[in-house]
């Protein structure tokens, strides 16, 4: 029985550009399993980004195509979807955490005003509540002190790790069963992202929060997530336990990420991956990594590679 509560199969993503058509995702599967924290990694311009952003509804109106087999988020098939439908799952169903706080939050705003908004909207809480108390309480549990005395400030009067984790308690407070995040923890330093992080663990451990976690940082990724998707010119080439991406990497795309680490058993001479990715208006023939890949043979440049299972967890193209 599936109870994934992300469930995406070959969904193509185009999105119109003053260039033209551009297909940016390419016949990609993504699920996600209730407690589960699924880590996404590749550089810029992957389609990571727009891969999730699809999750909520939140690419470009009428200039966004999405062909998929099946596209079911919590039982909802998400195909079809009006405005007002993704209205719906927004904040309840499904939430995000973005990069940057301060682009987040209404810096006109109180932190109580702006949680209170949520609260209201998210119908989680029954007829009867206190907003004040629910806010507080919330504000406590990601470990903000003085949560009272937050409620009365202006986003511009707390830290960025604080933001932070008012953003987060602002997601979850409509109770989703799924919390996108896009990056958190990027312009944090290392002591309040280790903070963060825990969160977002305790969060999927003891709430049953399904997570998709973005990002750049395969440390991060090691330290947090069940299961990790690679991602290379809008398709992913290599997808695992974290255990499997770290210790038994299949793709050259993934070795050559782990490769660029700084420390761990990949130690020794740092060594960036060469070249750059391939214009998604102009992919090569065959295998999108071929130009870049020093173990590139002639099929790669005529045969687009299958799927190859290693285990029933380790899926790798090449």
């Amino acid at each position: 029985m599936n109870n994934a509560i992300v469930d995406v199969r070959n969904v193509s993503i185009t999105i119109n550009t003053f260039q033209g058509p551009l297909r940016v995702i390419r016949n990609q599967d993504i699920s996600l399993y209730p407690g589960e924290i699924l880590g996404i990694v590749g550089e810029s311009g992957c389609g990571k980004s727009v891969l999730v952003n699809s999750l909520m509804g939140l690419l470009p109106y009428g200039k966004t195509k999405i062909k998929a087999d099946t596209f079911m988020i919590d039982g909802h098939d998400c195909l079809g979807f009006t405005e007002d439908d993704w209205n719906e799952l927004r904040g309840t169903t499904v939430a995000m955490v973005f990069q940057d706080p301060m682009t987040s939050l209404n810096p006109i705003m109180t932190i109580g005003e702006q949680m209170y908004e949520v609260i209201r909207r998210t119908n989680a809480y029954g007829e009867d509540y206190d907003e004040r108390a629910i806010a507080i309480d919330l504000l406590k549990k990601m470990g903000l002190s003085t949560p009272e005395r937050r409620l009365s400030q202006y986003p511009h009067e707390l830290s960025g790790g604080m933001r932070q984790r008012v953003c987060i308690a602002m997601a979850v407070a409509g109770r989703p069963k799924i919390l996108i995040c896009d990056e958190p923890t990027t312009a944090l330093d290392i002591t309040t992202e280790a903070q963060i992080l825990r969160l977002m663990q305790t969060l999927a451990v003891e709430a049953g929060i399904g997570i998709i976690f973005i990002s750049h940082n395969l440390r991060v990724i090691a330290q947090i997530c069940d299961r990790v998707m690679v991602m290379y010119a809008g398709k992913c080439v290599e997808s695992a336990t974290v255990d499997g991406i770290f210790s038994e990497p299949r793709h050259p795309y993934t070795l050559g990420l782990l490769l660029a680490l700084p420390q761990g058993k990949w130690h020794g001479e740092l060594k960036a991956v060469e070249g750059q990715p391939p214009d998604l208006f102009d992919l090569p023939r065959g295998c999108a990594f071929n130009p870049r890949c020093k173990w590139a043979m002639r099929i790669c440049g005529s045969r687009v590679p299958m799927v190859t299972n290693v285990g029933e967890s380790h899926q790798f193209t090449c």
